[in-house]
């Protein structure tokens, strides 16, 4: 696992480096308007006035400050990249919000801030760079307040079976070990350079029974949708900004959405 975690680290210091500058992120608009979220996530958020959130896994921090921008009072993002953290600490700065960041690993637990966030969030690529999903549930629900509430949004494991053309079957859907790849470029930085990461698959029911079958958890809305918000593949578009596989169109769902609650004991 440290040699996982290590490479894959470094993968993310080296993305964190490249993605501020690109096109895909386009941070001169985002500094305008400072709102990154999409509906598929905004519709499942709670209201937000007032409340402390947590952004597990924040990247360099788009999303962490539109959850401020919702008018979050408190608004605290975590990621283990070095980088990371210090080009989301620039943003936090151009945007003039107030945003406060962290250096971790999502499974190292921060004592300090068990049960401290009304809302917990993440999205887009964080659990499959982790080797179980229960303890990824396990951390989520650590940092929440009872009542609190955890929002994940997540691209779906079926999409994960298909090869790097989204075109065949090529992965087992079920966890069964680490999925090692070799690519150039990111999904943001084609020019990033060819490294080594470390994956995992995990079921839907990986995802969902860590909340079920937990006496002070429970689901209170799962969905999924058969569009995704990013073009991440040769795509058509089944309205503007919902991109469909080309060829595959509604065959399968892309994005899975989960809103559970951590309950008043």
């Amino acid at each position: 696992m440290q040699t996982y975690l290590k490479q894959n680290l470094a993968l993310w210091n080296h993305w964190a480096s490249l993605h501020p500058q690109s096109s895909f992120y386009d941070n001169a608009s985002f500094i305008e308007h400072q709102q990154s979220l999409h509906s598929i996530e905004r519709d499942i958020l709670p209201n937000l006035n007032g409340k402390s959130v947590l952004h597990l896994q924040c990247h360099f921090g788009q999303d962490t400050i539109s959850l401020a921008t919702l008018g979050a009072s408190h608004v605290v993002g975590l990621d283990f990249s070095t980088e990371a953290i210090r080009q989301a600490e620039k943003l936090n700065a151009a945007c003039g919000t107030q945003v406060s960041f962290i250096e971790s690993d999502v499974l190292q637990l921060q004592p300090h801030l068990k049960d401290s966030f009304d809302v917990v969030y993440a999205s887009y690529g964080v659990v499959g760079w982790h080797p179980s999903a229960k303890e990824w549930m396990d951390a989520a629900f650590h940092y929440l307040k009872p009542g609190g509430s955890l929002i994940l949004v997540d691209f779906h494991p079926v999409l994960w079976i298909l090869d790097e053309e989204f075109k065949e079957i090529k992965y087992p859907y079920f966890n069964t070990g680490v999925i090692i790849e070799e690519t150039a470029g990111s999904y943001a930085a084609p020019e990033a350079d060819e490294m080594v990461n470390y994956t995992w698959n995990h079921s839907i029911s990986d995802l969902i029974l860590p909340i079920a079958d937990h006496p002070e958890r429970s689901l209170t809305f799962f969905g999924e949708s058969d569009w995704s918000p990013y073009a991440l593949f040769e795509h058509t578009e089944k309205a503007p900004g919902q991109y469909q596989i080309k060829g595959k169109e509604g065959f399968f769902p892309l994005v899975y959405a989960i809103r559970a609650r951590k309950k008043i004991i």
